[in-house]
């Protein structure tokens, strides 16, 4: 084998202090220190940055929903914009994270905040589906088709629960209709970067975090957003991938009739809703916004046309999907080594356990990242 490429060349050292023991990491003239705040396995994990030109040390804003700490964890440097990391004790899909410290979001988030900035994803083995962002005007039927979705696919869709700060009406539950939150968590979580988009509303804050999203995905269930444009707009800024699909009247005064035929709402409200619903199908064809747009002209027909939009006719099975149902991706893995083109993984585990294979490799080929949320597509495969 060849040496590898200089700018895969990872220092590591440890540094010990009261807080109990550090990895460390150097990338070019900063090196990034991870630990934990003191000896504790279920304390949050801690993040320093010693800019070794001035010596001086910097406790960085870290925007995403961090791991759960274990006992111990490996890391390594990959493409000199992210950190690897392995934790140890849990199934290999909860184990693979990645702390993002030079990607272009990152250095961007660096600039907005004027401050330095990590950013947590977590890895999902296989290519897995985008979550799907369904926005249009009120009155146009997005619920139903939502709700038609949800009824005939109850195993490969989930809902979003949104965060609200308003008090719960009469039979809503917390957790199933809204996450109702007191207004100084729901501030102090936006500003720690775990929200995707929010709003303020009648006095009142709406918001969608990524651990929502992040909670669908793990139960193996595609997420559906149901958002106005502007939250929209928000989840296409942060970067998360997902498909983005407006739903539009046949025309507006089609969009004021079933506005009217509803009766529910006083002629206030109605002018209320055709004054945004005015405004969001103007800002519908926004360059870059949406990726399709749905006539909802008759209900069963944009039915039929949103499911050929999510491909729901195609019975593909992912390889690394039945990788982790047939149990080999239950063992306890560390990094063993790194080249330009993989990570090997070896087991900690007892290799005469079934379902466990000693070597694993990670094709770095196939990381992809981006914000605060899911890193996707990672491949994984057995090594004889």
């Amino acid at each position: 084998m060849g040496e590898e490429a200089p700018e895969f060349r990872v220092e590591r050292v440890t540094l010990e202090s009261k807080d109990g023991l550090r990895n460390a990491i150097d990338i070019g003239d900063k090196t990034y220190v991870i630990g934990r705040s003191d000896d504790n396995p279920k304390s949050s994990i801690t993040i320093r940055v010693l800019d070794k030109l001035t010596q001086t040390w910097v406790v960085p804003t870290a925007l995403g929903v961090p791991p759960t700490p274990t006992n111990s964890r490996s890391e390594i440097l990959v493409n000199n914009d992210k950190i690897l990391i392995i934790e140890k004790g849990v199934p290999l899909n909860d184990s693979i994270w990645f702390l993002e410290v030079g990607t272009p979001f990152v250095k961007q988030q660096s600039k907005i905040k004027g401050t330095e900035v990590v950013a947590w994803s977590k890895g999902v083995i296989g290519e897995g589906q985008k979550p799907v962002v369904i926005s249009g005007p009120s009155g146009v039927g997005k619920g139903t088709l939502i709700a038609k979705l949800m009824k005939e696919y109850p195993s490969k869709f989930g809902f979003s629960v949104s965060h609200t700060t308003r008090a719960p009406r009469e039979k809503e539950i917390d957790g199933v209709h809204y996450h109702f939150t007191e207004r100084s968590k729901i501030e102090e979580e936006i500003s720690e970067g775990k929200f995707l988009e929010f709003a303020h509303v009648h006095g009142n804050v709406y918001g969608t975090s990524i651990e929502a999203v992040e909670s669908v995905t793990d139960e193996g269930k595609r997420c559906i957003l149901d958002i106005d444009v502007q939250g929209a707009r928000s989840v296409r800024a942060s970067s998360l991938e997902a498909i983005f699909i407006f739903v539009c009247p046949p025309s507006f005064e089609e969009l004021e009739k079933r506005l009217r035929a509803r009766g529910t709402e006083t002629e206030e409200q109605i002018q209320k809703r055709l004054r945004n619903a005015r405004a969001e199908l103007d800002q519908s064809n926004s360059p870059g916004l949406f990726d399709h747009l749905l006539v909802n002209d008759d209900l069963e027909t944009c039915y039929e046309n949103l499911k050929k939009l999510l491909s729901l006719d195609d019975d593909h099975e992912d390889s690394n999907d039945s990788f982790i149902k047939d149990g080999k991706a239950t063992a306890c893995y560390s990094i063993l080594s790194k080249t330009n083109s993989e990570i090997l993984l070896q087991s900690e585990t007892n290799e005469a356990e079934k379902g466990t294979t000693n070597l694993l490799s990670l094709d770095l080929s196939s990381v992809s990242g981006g914000a605060p949320g899911r890193t996707r597509g990672l491949k994984i495969s057995s090594v004889n």
